[in-house]
This record gives structure tokens, sequence and C-alpha cells, in this order.
């Protein structure tokens, strides 16, 4: 399985490969050490519905591209949000990276209705709504 998971190339320059919730399931299952999930919903997407695919981590909180250069290199990527990713990710930039990106066909909404596990998650908190109180 995860021989063909890595086979699965974009075919053209600035495009991403595609993998799909039972795809992406399997591989959880058999080689999760091979695997990144990034969760890239905003805030509001979070509160709406707070759940996330099993071993993916929320990326409201953080700068993505700052997380990059920590990947390993021979570990494959799969992002999503809540439908599909957002076009103005730069997925040449992340190409440029060396590890192989995916993106959830779907979203999480597709996982959802695979009915495929999720957990709950709660919402972090909004940056403006941190106390700029003193120290105490």
């Amino acid at each position: 399985m995860w021989r063909l998971f890595q086979r699965q190339h974009p075919s053209m320059q600035g495009s991403i490969a595609q993998i799909s919730p039972a795809g992406l399931s399997s591989i959880l299952v058999n080689c999760p050490d091979k695997l990144i999930i990034f969760d890239l919903r905003e805030y509001n997407e979070i509160e709406l519905y707070p759940y996330i695919i099993p071993g993916a981590l929320l990326t409201t909180n953080v700068s993505l591209p700052t997380l990059m250069p920590s990947i390993p290199l021979r570990s494959a990527v799969v992002l999503y949000a809540a439908d599909q990713t957002p076009k103005n990710y730069s997925l040449l930039r992340l190409r440029a990276l060396g590890s192989k990106f995916y993106v959830l066909n779907g979203g999480l909404r597709a996982w959802w209705e695979a009915h495929l596990p999720l957990e709950s998650v709660r919402c972090p908190r909004r940056p403006s709504s941190v106390s700029r109180g003193a120290w105490r």
C-alpha cells in the first residue's frame, strides 16, 4: 500500500496529487509513522465542526511554512481543509521542500461522509482573544 501511495506523483508542475479518504485511512492503519497530516481549517470552521482526523495537526496557531523544514524528507504530508484545500495555498513552495505532498480529496467533509473515525478537538483560542494583562 505504501509503495502505491509513493507512486502517486503530481502529473503537472504546479498541481498536487490527491488522496481519497479510503486511501488515507488505509495508510493511517498500515504506515502511520511515514505520514504527517495537517488540518488547514480556519478558527471559524473549527468552531462550527470541532472534529479532526486522528493524528492530524491543527495549523491555526502555527506558521506552516515555518514547520516545513522540520518534516523528515521521506515522509508524506497530507493537507486538508473543511471541503477543499484553499486555492491561495502556495503549492509550488511546498513542492520545492522535497517531501511528497497530497491533498485529501473532498477534505474533512469527505472523510466524515465516508464514516471514518474522527476525534473531537478543542478550538484553539484566537490570537486576538489572548489576555494582555500583566504577569503576576
